[in-house]
């Protein structure tokens, strides 16, 4: 739960973003930032309509995408709730958000542009290890990895946001990473504008021009 250093802080943000007072004052809700989650709202609704302090505490319990919270009771006064959301980085499956934990929440459509992973959950640490440097090789030719899957049939892939799909075979291994910046470089220097580029060749890379 939120720790006592946090109210401070939470109190003053809410002024700015305070979704609070339920038309009968019994409740106030404060978020930590503004609303981007569908979850969010619905929680808001749904205490509004139907707020009872006796489950309050297992209701939020029950909020995976929920980070942290305070429950603030004062005699006479609305029950006061302040809320840390979890902060979604990954989109997993197209199904749930991962948070920089790799904790799992419902995704509803919200961050459409966070990087997709259709990944077994126990390769995630895999990908983690390899991220940044994918992302370095390709960022030097500003190409944008939208995505990255995992087949047994296939081995890894990705897609770029310019829709390049980049096979890069069963392993993430630092000879596929050195493959991959030699085969940028050659694209890029011949100016070339393939559709896939396949480095699951032994001696080098295919490139493939069709759709």
């Amino acid at each position: 739960m939120l720790n006592k250093r946090m109210l401070f802080y939470f109190i003053f943000i809410s002024i700015f973003y305070s979704c609070s007072n339920t038309t009968n004052e019994k409740i106030k809700i404060f978020f930590e930032k503004p609303l981007t989650l569908a979850q969010e709202q619905n929680l808001v609704l749904a205490l509004s309509d139907d707020f009872s302090e006796k489950n309050l505490f297992a209701i939020l319990n029950n909020q995976n995408w929920i980070e942290s919270f305070l429950i603030k009771k004062s005699l006479f006064q609305p029950t006061e709730i302040f809320i840390a959301s979890k902060e979604p980085k990954y989109i997993w499956q197209k199904k749930f958000y991962l948070d920089s934990k790799l904790t799992r929440f419902l995704y509803s459509g919200e961050y459409p542009d966070l990087l997709h992973l259709d990944i077994p959950m126990e390769l995630v640490d895999k990908w983690l290890q390899f991220e940044n440097e994918l992302f370095s090789l390709v960022t030097v030719y500003d190409l944008t990895i939208f995505s990255v899957s995992y087949t047994k049939a296939e081995g890894w892939f990705f897609y770029t946001k310019n829709n390049i799909r980049i096979n890069l075979g069963s392993e993430l291994t630092d000879n596929v990473s050195k493959k991959l910046s030699l085969t940028l470089k050659y694209i890029f220097e011949k100016n070339l504008t393939p559709s896939i580029i396949d480095l699951r060749y032994k001696d080098g890379a295919a490139l493939n021009y069709g759709k």
